[in-house]
C-alpha cells in the first residue's frame, strides 16, 4: 500500500489529535473537573458572587485528606531490586554472573533515582493521581558538539589508523557525544492525551501523545524539527491569565512579545506501528516524519498513574471528583453557622403607653450599650429573640464528615473510627480502610516499578562508558564499579522489584515497636533463625529492609 504524501500525513495526524484532545475534553474534564479540584486544594473554594469572603469559612477537607496519605503512599524512595526471572541457559554458572550482573544495575538504578530527584516529582505526580492521573517521562538526552578532529583518520591506543572491514581508514565523524544523561520528568496530565478508542488498558491504545508548548526561537533552534513544519505552523497567545499585569504597571499585556507566542508541539507514540513522530500545530508537512522508535523504549516512555479505572476509557476517576459537592456544601453549612453566630439584629416589642415620652424610642434605637431609658413601668420593652439555628445543620456537618472517611478513606485523626457504635465495627472499618490504603500502595508500586523498569533499560541502550557509584541501601554505604558490559544482552530475563516498606515515613517510635515485635517472635521461636527465606519474609512484613541485620540474624541462629 503506497504510503501518504507528507502533506496528507501531516493533515491525518492533526485530524486524530483534535479527535483526541476532543475526546479528553468530552469524556474526563467535563466529567470530573479536575482544575476545580485542584482549585479546592489550594483552598480556593468562595463562591464566585453573593458572599462576602470576610464571613466565607473554607474547611479544606481536601488538603487534610490528601496531606495525610501522601506520606503514606511515597514518604522515602524505596529500594529497587534487580533480580534473575528467567534464565535460557540451565548453567549454574552463568546464572551466578547473571545475578552478580543483576546487582551491579541495582545499584546504578538505585543510584539514578536520587541524581533524577525521584521522590520530588513521583509525590507531584501521585498528587496529579488525585486529581486526574500522574504521568513520569522516562528518557535519554545526548548534546553533541563538532568534532575539532572531523575528517581525520582515527586511530587505536598504539596510533595506528584504524580501519573497516574493506581496509578503509574510519574518518572522524562531523560531531562527537559532549554530553549525555538520563531524564525523569513530571507531565502536567492535561498534556498527556490518547487516541479516541483507547480503553482502558494499553494493549487498547492505539497512540498516545505529549503537548509541549515552545516559543518559535525553541522551535527553530530544535534540530530534530523540520524546518518548513516550524515556518508554516500557527502561533497562539499563552494563557494570559497567567501574566495580567496590576493597573500600578500602567499598561496592559500584548502579544507583542516573541516570548509570549508558542507553537504547539505534539510528540505522538504510535504503539501499533511501534514509530514515533511529531506535529507541528498548523504546519502542512510534519515536523518529525515517523521513526523507530528511540532505542530503549519498548513502545512509549510515560508512567501513568492511575486509581481508578474506568470500562471503556483511557482517562480513570479521579479520588478527588466524588467529594467536591460534600466539600462545598461542609462550607456552606459552616458559613452558616458562623453568620448566625456574629449577627446581631436588635429587635424589640414596645407598649408605648408606660414610656414617659417618644424620645425614649430614639434612644433605644442609636444608644450604645449601657443606654437607660425611662419607663413608667416594668415590662414595658421586651426584646424579641432571634430564632435558633436548627440544630440540623450541625447533624449534617457529621453526616458530611462521614461522607469524607466513605469517599477518601480516613481523616488526619482517624477520630471517625473510634465513633463507630461498637469495637467491633471499629475494628471492621478500620480493616477496610487498611486495605484500601494498602491497595493504592499497592498501584503506587507497581507504577515505580514500571519508572525504574524504563529507566533501567534506557541504561541498557545508551551506557558507553565505565562509572563508580556510591549506593547507600540495605547493603549499606558502599561503592560500585558500573561497566557497560554488564547491561550486555544475557540468556535469561531479569525483573525488576520495589521494597514498599522502605517508602512509608520514618517514625522512630514505630521503627522501635516494629523491631521490638519481630525480636519477641524470635525470642519466643529462636529455630526460625535458621531459615533465611522465612527470615526475609519476616522481615519485609515488618518493613525492615536492611538485609544486612537479617544476614546477622541467620548467623547467630544458627551458631545456636
Amino acid at each position: 500500500m503506497a504510503r501518504p504524501p507528507k502533506t496528507d500525513l501531516a493533515a491525518l495526524w492533526q485530524n486524530r489529535i483534535n479527535k483526541g484532545l476532543k475526546f479528553q475534553e468530552e469524556d474526563f474534564t467535563t466529567v470530573f473537573h479536575p482544575d476545580l479540584a485542584r482549585q479546592y486544594f489550594e483552598g480556593k473554594q468562595e463562591p464566585d458572587g453573593g458572599v462576602n469572603p470576610n464571613e466565607y469559612i473554607v474547611v479544606n477537607k481536601v488538603y487534610s485528606h490528601l496531606l495525610t496519605e501522601l506520606p503514606s503512599l511515597y514518604g522515602i524512595d524505596p529500594y529497587f531490586y534487580v533480580k534473575v526471572k528467567k534464565s535460557y541457559v540451565p548453567d549454574p554458572e552463568s546464572i551466578v554472573m547473571m545475578e552478580e550482573r543483576g546487582k551491579i544495575r541495582e545499584a546504578y538504578l538505585n543510584y539514578l533515582k536520587g541524581e533524577l530527584s525521584l521522590k520530588t516529582k513521583a509525590r507531584l505526580a501521585i498528587l496529579d493521581a488525585q486529581f486526574a492521573y500522574g504521568v513520569l517521562k522516562v528518557s535519554y538526552h545526548a548534546d553533541m558538539e563538532k568534532n575539532p578532529d572531523r575528517g581525520q583518520p582515527l586511530t587505536d591506543e598504539n596510533g595506528e589508523p584504524v580501519v573497516d572491514e574493506e581496509g578503509n581508514p574510519i574518518l572522524g565523524p562531523d560531531e562527537i557525544l559532549a554530553r549525555e544523561s538520563y531524564k525523569l520528568t513530571r507531565i502536567h496530565p492535561d498534556n498527556v492525551f490518547w487516541d479516541r478508542d483507547a480503553g482502558p488498558l494499553e494493549d487498547d491504545w492505539n497512540w498516545i501523545c505529549h503537548k509541549i508548548e515552545l516559543t518559535r526561537k525553541q522551535a527553530e533552534a530544535d534540530k530534530t524539527l523540520n524546518a518548513r513544519a516550524v515556518t508554516t505552523a500557527t502561533t497562539r497567545p499563552r494563557d494570559m491569565d497567567q501574566y495580567s499585569h496590576s493597573a500600578s504597571f500602567g499598561s496592559k499585556m500584548t502579544t507583542s512579545d516573541p516570548e509570549e507566542e508558542v507553537l504547539c508541539l505534539y510528540e505522538v507514540y504510535d504503539l501499533k506501528k511501534k514509530q514515533w513522530l511529531k506535529v507541528l500545530d498548523g504546519a502542512d508537512v510534519l515536523a518529525m516524519d515517523p521513526s523507530p522508535l528511540p532505542e530503549g523504549v519498548e513502545s512509549h516512555p510515560f508512567c501513568v498513574l492511575r486509581f481508578v479505572m474506568r470500562d471503556k476509557s483511557p482517562y480513570p476517576i479521579p479520588p478527588t471528583s466524588q467529594v467536591l459537592d460534600q466539600q462545598r456544601e461542609l462550607n456552606e453549612a459552616r458559613t452558616k453557622a458562623l453568620i448566625h453566630r456574629k449577627r446581631f439584629n436588635r429587635k424589640y416589642e414596645v407598649n408605648t403607653s408606660l414610656l414617659e415620652n417618644e424620645e425614649e424610642l430614639d434612644r433605644l434605637a442609636v444608644g450604645d450599650d449601657g443606654t437607660c431609658i425611662q419607663v413608667m413601668q416594668t415590662g414595658a420593652i421586651n426584646p424579641i429573640r432571634d430564632a435558633p439555628l436548627d440544630p440540623q445543620t450541625y447533624t449534617e456537618i457529621g453526616y458530611i464528615s462521614r461522607d469524607f472517611l466513605e469517599l477518601m478513606g480516613p481523616d488526619p485523626s482517624s477520630l471517625q473510627v473510634t465513633r463507630a457504635d461498637s469495637a467491633t465495627e471499629a475494628a471492621i472499618v478500620d480493616q477496610r480502610l487498611d486495605i484500601r490504603e494498602g491497595d493504592k500502595l499497592s498501584t503506587v508500586t507497581d507504577w515505580i516499578i514500571q519508572v525504574g523498569t524504563k529507566l533501567d533499560q534506557l541504561v541498557q541502550a545508551h551506557i558507553t562508558r565505565d562509572e563508580a557509584v556510591r549506593i547507600n541501601g540495605p547493603r549499606g554505604e558502599m561503592w560500585f564499579t558500573v561497566k557497560s558490559e554488564d547491561y550486555e544482552k544475557i540468556s535469561g530475563e531479569y525483573e525488576y522489584g520495589a521494597n514498599v516498606g522502605a517508602s512509608q515515613p520514618r517514625i522512630p517510635a514505630i521503627e522501635r515497636s516494629q523491631l521490638l515485635a519481630f525480636f519477641q517472635i524470635l525470642g519466643q521461636f529462636p529455630q526460625l533463625m535458621t531459615s533465611e527465606r522465612l527470615m526475609q519474609h519476616m522481615a519485609k512484613l515488618y518493613n525492615l529492609e536492611d538485609e544486612t541485620l537479617v544476614n546477622e540474624l541467620l548467623q547467630i541462629g544458627r551458631a545456636m
